[in-house]
């Protein structure tokens, strides 16, 4: 028996996809009969309709990631320095070509489907390409930390990985929104299928169809028991009375009534919740700041202990607090005229460090590199802004946005204690107080 099978795929029928699997079968060779065989030329049709949703929030943060691994790896990789100029390892031309395959190729990874195509990066992806080609450190001078060839080298290779890092932080933003608004998942499919004649009515049935037909009306068996309730006349009143306007006003009185007792209860129940919560926030910050004045306590004995154990044994000064400097005769490393503290400032409300906080933060890391004996204190603080509590915590969070960095430059964790006060300190409303205080200390 010979079967020939063909299968027609790409076909769309309106959310769904058609198959066609048609089976020939040219002469009896099973010794069967006709009986048990299907006649030659019968056809089926499968009809699958799929189901699309958005993607999930965990979809949509895998393809991301997907997505920022791969242009990090290249975008890392796609510029050099020589000399002083930076360098293009492709054309823009082709290095956007590039950038806009690793996304396409994700999706083709994932097989979402798109409401709409994905067009490639913006102008602004490709205005980054061109700044960065445009880099030219001949006619650039570096005020700080590049008084030699070395440091200048070092610089020049910061400021292409901030450059570096603005264009992966504007292709990922660009990926992100795309992805929100075009990404579709199969939630579920439904399948069937119809062979000639159920096709042909089918066919039948739309040819036919006139939208101004009457619909047939559907028959429905009812009881003696339900045509006896559809014919009762209600004769329902409020209170055993003749229903009358009035007393349809008196009823939607006492209904407003228990509404505004029932109101009144909530807000009487919302302001003991309220007054409980400021309570228990009240406690809670008079025993932070009980343990923060110990912590403190003990940190500075621990500080005026290290100042006199090494004034005693060497004589020599180190950093407090910005009231003293390092001597720049000091046997260990090429680190001169330190000074005793450095701080790095955040935007209101943030927790994230731009780009003049991370160059001075590897400042700080190659520092540490070439002294081993230096220690560091850092300090979160926040303005005057909002909520005492709030404010707490958020200077907290700015001090260990600080650690989590030098920590992932390699730094052991042994080198630095971290401390935040909120907002204790400050004033008014000043970027000077939204800041990460960092103090050096010679262990």
């Amino acid at each position: 028996m010979i079967i020939l099978m063909v299968q027609m795929c790409g076909v769309f029928l309106a959310t769904g996809q058609k198959t066609t699997v048609i089976n020939h079968y040219s002469s009896d060779t099973t010794g069967k009969g006709q009986i048990e065989m299907v006649p030659t030329g019968t056809a089926e049709h499968r009809i699958i309709i799929n189901y699309y949703e958005p993607a999930s929030e965990q979809q949509l943060d895998r393809f991301e990631e997907l997505v920022s691994s791969y242009l990090a790896l290249y975008v890392d990789n796609c510029a050099e320095l020589k000399g002083d100029d930076v360098k293009l390892k492709k054309s823009r031309k082709e290095t956007m070509r590039d950038l806009n395959g690793i996304v396409k190729g994700a999706l083709d990874f994932y097989e979402y489907e798109k409401l709409k195509d994905f067009k490639g990066f913006s102008k602004m992806v490709d205005n980054k390409l061109v700044a960065i080609e445009n880099l030219d450190f001949s006619k650039t001078e570096f005020a700080a930390g590049a008084s030699d060839e070395e440091s200048r080298k070092r610089m020049q290779n910061f400021y292409l990985q901030k450059e570096l890092s603005d264009l992966k932080l504007l292709a990922n933003m660009e990926v992100g929104i795309y992805g929100d608004d075009n990404l579709m998942v199969i939630s579920s499919s439904d399948e069937t299928i119809i062979d000639d004649e159920a096709k042909q009515r089918l066919i039948d049935q739309y040819v036919d169809y006139d939208p101004k037909m009457p619909l047939e009306p559907i028959k429905v068996n009812l009881s003696d028991e339900s045509l006896a309730l559809i014919n009762f006349k209600d004769t329902t009143s409020l209170g055993g009375t003749t229903p009358s306007p009035s007393t349809d006003n008196e009823f939607a009185l006492k209904v407003l009534e228990l509404l505004e007792a029932n109101n009144a209860k909530l807000d009487g129940m919302q302001k003991q919740i309220d007054d409980l919560r400021a309570e228990q926030m009240r406690i809670w910050q008079e025993q932070q700041d009980d343990k923060n004045l110990v912590m403190q306590k003990q940190i500075d004995d621990l500080r005026e202990m290290v100042f006199a154990l090494v004034k005693m044994n060497t004589g020599e000064a180190v950093a407090d607090g910005g009231r003293g400097l390092l001597p720049p005769n000091r046997s260990e490393g090429t680190v001169t005229n330190l000074p005793g503290s450095m701080s790095i400032y955040f935007d209101k409300g943030s927790v994230e460090l731009n780009a003049s906080a991370k160059l001075s933060l590897n400042e700080i890391v190659d520092i540490l590199a070439r002294s081993s004996q230096m220690k560091l204190i850092v300090t979160g603080y926040a303005d005057k802004t909002g909520d005492a509590a709030q404010n707490l915590i958020l200077s907290q969070r700015r001090a260990n946005e600080v650690k989590r960095f030098l920590t992932a430059s390699g730094l052991p964790q042994d080198r630095f204690i971290t401390k935040y006060f909120g907002d204790r300190d400050s004033q008014e409303e000043s970027k000077s107080d939204r800041r990460v205080m960092i103090e050096f200390v010679k262990s």
